[in-house]
């Protein structure tokens, strides 16, 4: 018996849809089975029991799974101290991917930010040497690795080019991080590496702020002297400046930024050109001075 060709085309529709139904409900897994997997991963990665890597394409795990914060599986290896874990994972192609690689879970945070955090030294440079980006938008690994106090991610990351005075949202910078949570360490590092320990963020609190908050008083005294030298490091290089150079290029040409002072600022606001009139004098910005520590000479400069 044959059926006309509108009733052919429905009941071969109709088996399309029943074979897909058929399909989705042989290769769904419930949510209590998709947990025990994920609980199964989770104890591998404690373990760093590398045989479980193996198993996982059986059970269905892959660069596609996530869990409720939508970690994916080398994100969740790494956040439980999985290391080995993790960088056999990056040694399999499926992992190697750019796009998971560059993967953020639901709070923005990619691979090598948890690596950084972590302190996980080898993993972190798996992921770069795969191309796992060291400088984005906002936060940074190098914030996370600053707030961690790891400093052999902070030099691991600026061998390969970290942005030192990367800005987070609202303008905080690693060493604001390192600061903020009492990791001198970390914040003598960024700074030997040149991170610019005057900056502020969009608070207003510079470096030196987060240590008064913390109540380390230390700390913040080391932290203003640095900032004098941050400072004074710049006044050196003014007399290589050319002698007809204006105020603005004499800031530019030593390696300084122009900041407009506010009118209202007081007495020292606004930028005073002088000169001394002798061979090798420069001209210098006149700005509100820093606070000095005790006995601490302090010259007025560009911040």
């Amino acid at each position: 018996m044959t059926f006309p060709q509108p009733n052919q085309q429905r009941f071969k529709r109709g088996l399309e849809i029943a074979w897909r139904l058929v399909l989705m409900v042989l290769l769904t897994v419930s949510p209590v089975q998709a947990r025990d997997l994920l609980q199964s991963f989770l104890l591998a990665a404690k373990a760093n029991d590398l045989r479980f890597l193996q198993q996982m394409p059986e059970m269905g795990l892959g660069p596609q799974t996530r869990d409720g914060l939508k970690n994916n599986l080398l994100m969740i290896a790494l956040r439980e101290g999985g290391e080995e874990l993790a960088i056999a994972m990056l040694q399999q192609p499926a992992w190697q991917d750019k796009a998971t690689l560059e993967y953020q879970n639901q709070l923005g945070e990619t691979a090598l930010m948890i690596a950084s955090i972590k302190g996980s030294a080898k993993a972190a440079e798996q992921l770069i040497r795969l191309g796992a980006e060291v400088n984005r938008a906002g936060w940074t690994p190098l914030h996370y690795a600053a707030s961690s106090g790891h400093v052999e991610l902070i030099r691991l990351l600026a061998e390969h080019h970290a942005y030192l005075d990367a800005a987070s949202p609202n303008a905080t910078t690693p060493l604001m991080m390192a600061t903020r949570f009492n990791h001198r360490p970390a914040a003598a590092e960024l700074i030997r590496l040149g991170a610019d320990p005057t900056l502020t963020n969009q608070s207003g609190f510079n470096a030196r702020d987060y240590a008064k908050e913390q109540n380390n008083s230390d700390l913040a005294f080391w932290l203003e002297l640095e900032e004098i030298s941050f400072i004074n490091k710049h006044l050196r290089r003014l007399p290589q400046v050319d002698k007809d150079a204006t105020l603005t290029e004499a800031v530019i040409q030593s390696g300084g930024e122009i900041v407009t002072v506010s009118p209202s600022s007081g007495a020292n606001s606004g930028v005073e050109q002088t000169s001394a009139g002798t061979e090798g004098s420069a001209l210098v910005d006149r700005l509100p001075p820093v606070q000095p520590a005790r006995d601490v000479e302090v010259l007025p400069g560009i911040r």
